[in-house]
């Protein structure tokens, strides 16, 4: 629940401190080689130009351990909603 808490959290400020048109963001969950779980958000821009790659910024990594006998879900990778 804190992963989500805090991937909300960071999607708002993404969302109220404004991006480009071309952006989008996304949110993702993997599971780390120590095996906890984390979370993290990343806007993708495409580049702009010849030979201009799409750039990729990530923020706002979380990671933890899960409670016990409990184990990470699997690998997952969503966009964010357009802001209304």
């Amino acid at each position: 629940m804190k992963l989500w808490k805090a991937a909300t959290v960071a999607a708002g400020v993404l969302l109220l401190t404004g991006c480009a048109i071309d952006e989008q963001i996304f949110v993702s969950n993997i599971t780390d080689s120590h095996g906890r779980a984390c979370t993290f958000v990343y806007t993708s821009t495409e580049g702009q130009g010849w030979g201009s790659g799409r750039d990729i910024d990530v923020s706002q990594l979380d990671c933890e351990y899960p409670p016990p006998g409990r184990s990470p879900g699997p690998p997952t990778t969503a966009p964010m909603p357009p802001p209304p």
